[in-house]
């Protein structure tokens, strides 16, 4: 007879190989364990709903390190030690589940993960050269809203050049696979910008900055550069609309400078719309365009934006397996293109939209 963790367990088997092999070892070491430890499964099956996927566990242990649990996974976490992260892992949990439970029933998962902004720059500067107006951008599932900066990192892109600021002390290198995309010394001037998300981080509070940090895996090479991100954000904190993404746009747009193109932004948030909403979303978006000219620029997976379904993706190199789209539309007419294959937190990318 099957027991009550079992799904659970299935559940951190699939994010080991789907989510974690090939790019997080740390993380994979630790869910390959604890797909089979029944204590740690029981822990996440007494936790709400939203807290039974692995990010949400893994968050909260990192979070409990980051605030300076004294403890030996804290030296593996940083690189100092060679020690199986798997025991240390359940050992945590164990020894301090009432923490980890709090933290559990407590908080979501937030991915506020600026290195997408290396794939967002370039499609900035490509929908500049196709729309005529100043940008002003929205960014709808903003969770800190990092990316909202993206025109204050350095964009590193190889031998086809850079990007940004050259004493930014956020840096982003993206590996170009293929194509020729629009790297510019500067990204276009962007007139307002803005962010909507059900439950926005606030980085002037120090425990929300600490779990927005806990959430990125350790051993990515990007949680560094997302502290300094977050330190950047709090010098001039960007403006975040708390409300659903339907319910809180179109007074988002209403306020913009009237003679703006509005750039609306999902990078890895619209799959969490449902279907209905995400027909209501489209239909809010062609309505509003008999307003003002919109590029809605999507990032996401295969299948997930009905105006991309049909692209199958490129064969030569897994990682790149998003589709990074542009919808434009004015006063109802549309436009579509496909503007690339990208990797989930902007490592690399196959530009595929040739230039504006």
């Amino acid at each position: 007879m099957s027991q009550p963790t079992d799904d659970l367990g299935r559940l951190w088997e699939w994010f080991a190989h789907g989510q974690f092999q090939g790019y997080s070892p740390l993380y994979e070491r630790i869910a390959l364990a604890v797909a089979h430890d029944r204590e740690v499964l029981e822990l996440v099956r007494e936790a709400p709903p939203d807290a039974h996927l692995p990010p949400a566990l893994l968050g909260a242990v990192h979070y409990l390190l980051l605030d300076g649990l004294e403890h030996p996974l804290a030296e593996v976490y940083a690189g100092r030690s060679d020690d199986d992260p798997a025991p240390l892992f359940s050992h945590l949990c164990r020894t301090h589940r009432d923490e980890v439970a709090a933290l559990l029933a407590a908080r979501t998962v937030q991915t506020n993960e600026c290195g997408r902004s290396a794939v967002i720059g370039p499609a900035l500067t490509w929908i500049a050269s196709e729309m005529d107006g100043p940008l002003a951008l929205v960014d709808v599932g903003a969770s800190a809203g990092l990316n909202l900066l993206c025109d204050r990192y350095r964009l590193d892109y190889g031998q086809l050049g850079t990007t940004g600021p050259t004493g930014s002390p956020v840096e982003i290198r993206c590996r170009v696979l293929a194509g020729a995309p629009p790297i510019a010394e500067r990204l276009p001037s962007l007139v307002a910008r803005v962010g909507i998300d059900r439950t926005p981080v606030n980085l002037a509070d120090p425990d929300d900055a600490r779990w927005l940090l806990a959430c990125v895996w350790p051993d990515t090479g990007r949680l560094e550069r997302t502290a300094a991100a977050i330190r950047l954000a709090q010098e001039n904190l960007p403006p975040l609309v708390a409300g659903d993404a339907n319910d809180a746009l179109g007074g988002v747009l209403d306020v913009l400078p009237a003679a703006a193109v509005a750039v609306v932004l999902t990078t890895w948030a619209f799959a969490y719309l449902s279907i209905e909403d995400r027909q209501r979303f489209v239909n809010l978006l062609e309505t509003q365009s008999f307003h003002r000219p919109i590029a809605w620029l999507s990032a996401d997976g295969l299948g997930v934006v009905e105006a991309f379904a049909g692209q199958a993706g490129p064969d030569h190199d897994p990682e790149v397996s998003s589709v990074l789209g542009a919808v434009m539309l004015d006063r109802g007419v549309r436009r579509e293109q496909l503007l690339g294959y990208v990797h989930q937190h902007g490592a690399s990318m196959d530009w595929q939209a040739s230039p504006g």
